[in-house]
Parts: C-alpha cells; sequence; structure tokens
C-alpha cells in the first residue's frame, strides 16, 4: 500500500493519502486514457509537453489524462510524439510527446523541473523516487552512468542507471514489463525533480542493472524540440540573468491613423532565460500582436499574453504590436508585466505620446473638408490646422493671439514675407510653399535671385509654431506672393 501513489485505477483514481512523499506532489505524471494501456506513466514538462520512451510507441489518437487537485481526471488528446536527438543528431530512447492543448494550470497539474546540476557526479548517490507501472513507486540509490555500445535502439542515449540486487530488500526496486518511459524524480526539498524516464534492465554481475534516460544530458535538444510551442525546459535551478522590457513606437504615432509599437525585451545577462512570458496591457486595443518566436494570443482586447522558449545572454527579442487606427488622445498608455524561470514577476509601464493629424484635429466639425470654412472668417480648414487657427472660431487670430494672415514688409531694398509654420510639419505630412506670379495667374516656386527663408521662434513664444520669413529682393517688375499649404495623409 505505501508503494501506491494512487488507487482506483483505471477508472476512478484518487490519491493514497499515506504515499510519501506526498502523492499531491506527482498530479503531473499522466496516464494514457486507455483501456490497454492505462497502467503506462508519462511526465510533464512543460503544460504542452511530456516525456516518455521511445522504444514503446503511443499508439495515436490518444489522450493523456492527469488527477487534477479537484480529484477530477482531466484529459488532453496528445498532438505528436518525436524521440529527442543526442548531439549527433540520433534518436534516442528519450520521447518527447505535445498536447494538443495546454494543461489548464487552475487544475493544479503543474509541469515538473528537470534537476540541473553541474556534472553527472553531482547525482551520484542521490535518491531516486522511482515510478512504474500502475502507480508503482518506492526509492532506490542512483549508482552511476552508462553510454551502452553496439545496443541498437539503446546506444545513442546517455543513461543513468540504479542497481538490484538478489539480495534486494522489500522496499528496493527493480523495473518490469510496462515500465518502460516511467518517470524517475530526485526530492529536492520536498519537491520533485525530473531525472530520467525508464528505459531497459541488463544483468550485469549478478544485478539487476536498471537503466533511465537521463534527461538533464538533453535539456538544450528539449529546448530546440519545444520551443516551436513557445516553451523550454524548466530547470530546477535556472541560471541568473537580467531581462528587461521596453516599448517605443515605430516613427511618429499619429492620431486616427495606423501606427505600431515595438515592445523589446532584452537580455543583458551572459547567461540563457528560458520561458519568458508577457502580458501586455494596452490602454486602446491593438490590432495584432506578434514577433517571431512568440506565441501570443489575446485574452480581451486590450490585453495579450505573450510567451517565447527564451532569450538567450547578450541578445533581444522583439514583439511588434500594430493599430489599423490610433487612438483620437494625446497619449497611449502600454504596460508590460513579464517573468522568466528563476526571475521575480516585474511590471514596466510607458506613456507613448499620440502626434495630432488633419483627421483628429478637423473630428467633431459640421465639415471637415480640408476646403471648407465652416467658422466663415476667410480662412479654409487646412489653413486653420497648418497656421494655427481655430476652426470653430472667426478670427483672424490664433487662440493665443498673433496674426493667421502673412505679414508683409519692406526692409530697405527687400520684401519681407513672413508666415507661422508648424514646428511637426514633416510628421504632420504639411508642407508649406512659397509661391511668387506677376499676373496673379501663373505661380511659381521658383522664387528671384537672391531670395532667401529663415525661421525663428514666434516672441512671446507660440507653443507648436515657427514664425519663417522669406526675404525677396525688390524689383521694378510687380510680384504677388503666396505660401501654398498642402497635406498628404
Amino acid at each position: 500500500m505505501q508503494h501506491d501513489w494512487f488507487f482506483g485505477n483505471p477508472g476512478g483514481p484518487f490519491l493514497n493519502g499515506v504515499f510519501q512523499p506526498s502523492s499531491a506532489s506527482f498530479r503531473a505524471v499522466g496516464q494514457p486514457d486507455d483501456t490497454v494501456e492505462w497502467f503506462r506513466h508519462m511526465a510533464l514538462i512543460s503544460p504542452r509537453h511530456f516525456v516518455y520512451a521511445t522504444h514503446y510507441s503511443i499508439p495515436l489518437p490518444i489522450q493523456l489524462r492527469f488527477l487534477g487537485s479537484d480529484d477530477q481526471l482531466h484529459s488532453y488528446p496528445i498532438s505528436s510524439t518525436v524521440a529527442v536527438k543526442n548531439a549527433q543528431n540520433q534518436d534516442t530512447d528519450l520521447m518527447l510527446g505535445t498536447l494538443a492543448t495546454e494543461v489548464d494550470p487552475s487544475t493544479g497539474v503543474l509541469p515538473f523541473p528537470i534537476l540541473n546540476l553541474a556534472n553527472e557526479a553531482a547525482y551520484t548517490g542521490l535518491t531516486l523516487q522511482v515510478f512504474g507501472k500502475a502507480a508503482r513507486s518506492s526509492t532506490m540509490p542512483l549508482a552511476g552512468f552508462q553510454t551502452l555500445e553496439n545496443v541498437p535502439d539503446f546506444d545513442t542515449t546517455r543513461f543513468a542507471y540504479f542497481d538490484y540486487p538478489p539480495s534486494g530488500q522489500p522496499d528496493d526496486c527493480d523495473y518490469e514489463g510496462g515500465d518502460s518511459g516511467s518517470p524517475s524524480f530526485i526530492m529536492v526539498a520536498g519537491q520533485p525533480a525530473l531525472g530520467g524516464t525508464a528505459s531497459r534492465q541488463d544483468s550485469i554481475n549478478g544485478n539487476s542493472r536498471n537503466s533511465l534516460s537521463f534527461i538533464p544530458a538533453y535539456l538544450t535538444q528539449l529546448d530546440v524540440a519545444m520551443e516551436a510551442e513557445g516553451y523550454h525546459v524548466k530547470r530546477f535551478y535556472p541560471a541568473t540573468t537580467t531581462v528587461t522590457t521596453s516599448a517605443t513606437g515605430v516613427g511618429t504615432l499619429r492620431r486616427a491613423k495606423s501606427g505600431s509599437v515595438v515592445l523589446t525585451a532584452q537580455n543583458s545577462g551572459g547567461n540563457d532565460a528560458h520561458n519568458l512570458s508577457t502580458t501586455l496591457t494596452f490602454s486602446n486595443a491593438p490590432t495584432t500582436v506578434s514577433g517571431s518566436g512568440w506565441i501570443c494570443q489575446a485574452t480581451s482586447p486590450t490585453v495579450w499574453k505573450c510567451r517565447r522558449g527564451g532569450i538567450t545572454g547578450s541578445s533581444s527579442s522583439t514583439l511588434n504590436a500594430t493599430w489599423a487606427t490610433l487612438p483620437m488622445t494625446s497619449s497611449m498608455q502600454v504596460s508590460i508585466d513579464r517573468s522568466y524561470d528563476g526571475a521575480i514577476s516585474s511590471s514596466a509601464s510607458t506613456t507613448l505620446p499620440l502626434q495630432e493629424t488633419y483627421t483628429s484635429w478637423s473630428n467633431g466639425l459640421t465639415d471637415p473638408a480640408i476646403t471648407a470654412d465652416p467658422d466663415h472668417d476667410g480662412f479654409a480648414n487646412l489653413i486653420e490646422y497648418a497656421f494655427g487657427g481655430s476652426p470653430t472660431t472667426s478670427s483672424v487670430l490664433s487662440p493665443d493671439g498673433r496674426s493667421l494672415a502673412l505679414k508683409i514688409q519692406k526692409v530697405g531694398s527687400n520684401l519681407l514675407v513672413r508666415y507661422p509654420r508648424r514646428t511637426a510639419a514633416a510628421s504632420r505630412n504639411l508642407t508649406y510653399t512659397p509661391e511668387v506670379s506677376t499676373t496673379l495667374d501663373g505661380w511659381t516656386n521658383t522664387l528671384p535671385s537672391g531670395s532667401s527663408t529663415s525661421s525663428a521662434d514666434f516672441s512671446p513664444a507660440s507653443p507648436g509654431f515657427e514664425e519663417v520669413t522669406l526675404t525677396i529682393p525688390i524689383s521694378e517688375a510687380k510680384r504677388f506672393v503666396r505660401v501654398k499649404v498642402a497635406l498628404i495623409e
């Protein structure tokens, strides 16, 4: 009884309250939802992935079930299985399985971390919590490591092993048929850390040598195989590193126009950051959020959850959030909550300014056309926008009291023409082009020889505007001057 971590297989399993360590610590050990293969065991290593033995294939389609903290069975379809490769790109007896959907963490079924120690010698002598078929489990000391030679299907795998002597004690354990793929753990501070999966049994010097695929030998290969679903192996001892996040607009973000924001995760440390997860909260719902190597899903119009397997040391990764139409507000907020293995979750918020556009400026006017003059002051909407007037107040002055009309002054042998111009004209796609004519009929932007243009702040200041001075040499020929304003949105 003490070696059964749960009872009631296959129909109605329930935890064994006297099993030690606590049977509730092993909810992420699953079983096939199958009337024939129900007694086999597979260990969850991410919300989408589990490990097993390659040599005993799983007949698909089939579901993997787990006993949740609600004491109910939760089943998930297995979508694929693949042999994990060794450093020579050969199949090993460690198999990685992928579930069609994520295991819901609210069920209490949480993936196991892998025990990552400095070297194999550090594992030798540690106590294995060995699982076998039909919910049986006991402990044995890890005796050593081996790589077999000239044993087809098994000579490509790095094995850890424990030996069972003929004089074994009642609580000792030994693999038997049906145990293939069952996990073995090493308890660390009361928590199970996964070490391997049952593979084979041999007779060595009168002892029964029980070999398990040594999972810590394949962390890099597992990471590569898992990252398409946005996961890496969770290390029991994650390396220390530092990941910071930031959000910046791509170019000038303009109200009522399309735009995008780059969200950067920067790993400034020398070690890899594994299982990076971000929650992005936007004041205004984006159209899309995506990035190479990232898995993103909207949980609400303004909240997106994104994850990726990891970021290597001293490197960065980016997400791109896009808007088909940015809001008609002066700014937009982006908050980033981020976490990764071994780090305390942190948050960062950024306020991104949104530049006014003609579309947002004219929003709410009875007639927003650029040629319209809804306040009947003689200045069309576009001129009011370009020169800083109010489209709803009939006035030749701007709200801060300066003239909207061109100011012309003779100074010595020059004619000075002054007019207002937005300091952000380029990013607003506004152009101001002085033109001259001698007939009021044919206009040209080719100014008389010796002409020049300069700009300076208004005095008193007019925020967002500057005063442009056009200097034209006076000649005997009659001349007319105008400023042509154009907008491309």
